[in-house]
């Protein structure tokens, strides 16, 4: 079973005070992760993937990042 935690745990950890943020970041590494599942040694795990990401954003390895726009 997971450990419980907030939102507010989930900002402080990734780094950002936006949810909106927040939710761009989950999405975009659970996409990450959907094409890289033939690659990666997850049919052992029974975790989803919105479960890991999650995980990792706890553990600080999920962190904002920005892009230049093109002039």
């Amino acid at each position: 079973m997971s450990k419980l935690f907030s939102i507010d745990d989930l900002l402080d950890r990734a780094g950002t005070d936006d949810k909106f943020e927040l939710t761009r970041l989950a999405i975009q590494r659970v996409r990450r992760l959907v094409k890289e599942k033939d690659k990666r040694a997850l049919d052992n795990s029974q975790e989803k993937f919105s479960t890991l990401v999650l995980q990792e954003m706890l553990e600080g390895k999920i962190k904002p990042f920005h892009i230049p726009e093109k002039e």
